[in-house]
């Protein structure tokens, strides 16, 4: 294997999940939700804002996901995209949301955007205020106009505070929306880093990488510890195609280590090489 790279204090990342759970009375969920199991779940989720509406989940519930325009995605990113291909693979309704126009109106990204609606409103809160009541809409029309009885929006943990805003939003309309949080866990980040951010230069592997780049990242992050501290695993379990029973068998591997662990970390890192080729075709 390559060279072992500092590895992230993924105990801080528990402790956060944690705090979370505590701070904002969320449910860890560790729980089946359809044919998907509950070691899968609580392996790939740290916290929902109601564990029960998301055991009842049917055939009228919707589960959102979204990335913003931000940059060329990482793991992280990717970890949202197969966040909701489980549940499209475990036969809910799914949608995958680009936020794009926050990006530009919102958060500076394009100056001349932001310009022109500086030029037409007399300032930039135009754009702001415009992007909150889109992503309200985002909230507010499956249930209201898609026929769904509850949506279930799939964001990261540190994002949660969108549900929470967009709480407060619909109270404020004659609208009476049903919709719950399930939030990710984080990617752990290389070399020390918390997690993979695209705010922190260094800290994932993105998909504008060379393939060879990507493997031997991704070999570099086998720290061979145990499964919940491991970055490989944990990557695993948030950007693979595995399910819960898989997922097991690498923790047993993992556990161990010797050649079966090491078969996995290629196979993995000839995955992630795959998806940075295709994203560069």
């Amino acid at each position: 294997m390559g060279r072992a790279a500092e590895p992230p204090d993924v105990t801080a990342l528990r402790e956060h999940y944690e705090a979370v759970r505590e701070e904002f009375d969320y449910a860890r969920p560790a729980i089946d939700v359809g044919s998907m199991s509950a070691s899968l779940l609580d392996r790939a989720f740290a916290a929902t804002t109601d564990a029960d509406a998301l055991r009842e989940a049917d055939d009228d519930t919707l589960f959102v996901a979204s990335a913003g325009l931000s940059g060329t995605p990482h793991v992280g990113t990717v970890a949202q995209m197969y966040a909701v291909e489980r549940f499209h693979e475990a036969g809910f309704d799914t949608q995958f949301l680009l936020a794009d126009y926050e990006k530009y109106a919102a958060d500076g990204r394009d100056l001349d955007a932001v310009r022109g609606l500086a030029d037409a409103t007399g300032s930039t809160d135009f754009g702001s205020r415009t992007a909150e009541l889109l992503c309200l809409a985002d909230f507010l029309h499956p249930t209201i106009a898609g026929g769904y009885d509850r949506t279930v929006f799939v964001l990261g943990v540190d994002e949660h505070a969108l549900v929470l805003a967009n709480e407060q939003y619909a109270a404020k309309t004659p609208f009476e929306p049903a919709f719950e949080g399930l939030f990710t866990r984080l990617v752990p980040g290389l070399d020390g880093y918390p997690k993979m951010a695209k705010t922190i230069p260094g800290s994932g592997i993105t998909m504008d990488m060379a393939p060879e780049r990507v493997r031997r990242l991704v070999r570099e992050a086998d720290d061979s510890r145990a499964p919940a501290e491991s970055t490989v695993y944990q990557m695993l379990c948030l950007a693979s195609e595995h399910d819960g029973r898989r997922l097991d068998d690498l923790a047993d591997a993992c556990r161990r280590g010797g050649e079966a662990w090491d078969a996995a970390v290629e196979a993995y890192a000839d995955f992630l090489a795959g998806l940075a080729d295709a994203w560069s075709a």
